[in-house]
């Protein structure tokens, strides 16, 4: 029984904690190589945003190939995306609730900034689900082809 205790506590030192793969999955978007950011998800781990669906945006990208496309097309609208003053404001070993911001000089000459909260569950070393909420028009103003004016009903 005391072999079984000993070899549990080495497993759980060995896997990396929920903010540690916070932290590393964010800094990870920045550097430009979206397949290493899919990485950090299980095979069928998400990245649910539910703020989004009141402008028509699905809420949630299932799969590494999914989270890889929209890691993708995220750095073609805005190349130098970075998050940055990341603090975890509750953490275990499998979940971290974080805040953080980001900035960008967008491809379409708009400037991104943004404040975010995110609730992250691991399990295995691996992101299970990372639920971001953001304010959404900071998200449209910056990305939307119109800015604002998509959001407006023109009769």
């Amino acid at each position: 029984m005391e072999q079984s205790k000993l070899q549990s506590a080495l497993t759980a030192q060995q896997t990396p904690s929920a903010s540690s793969l916070l932290n590393d999955y964010l800094t990870s978007i920045g550097k430009g190589d979206p397949k290493v950011t899919a990485s950090y998800f299980t095979e069928n781990g998400c990245i649910e945003a539910p703020y989004v669906a009141s402008f028509g945006m699905s809420p949630t990208i299932t799969g590494k190939p999914a989270i890889e496309d929209v890691m993708s097309n995220l750095l073609m609208a805005a190349p130098d995306f970075r998050l940055k003053n990341i603090r975890m404001v509750m953490e275990t070993q499998d979940e971290v609730v974080a805040e953080y911001e980001s900035e960008a000089n967008m491809a379409n000459g708009r400037s991104y900034r943004q404040l975010y909260i995110a609730h992250l569950i691991a399990k295995d070393g691996k992101i299970v689900c990372h639920r971001e909420f953001l304010n959404t028009l900071s998200f449209v103003a910056a990305f939307f082809p119109n800015g604002l004016n998509d959001l407006i009903s023109k009769n």
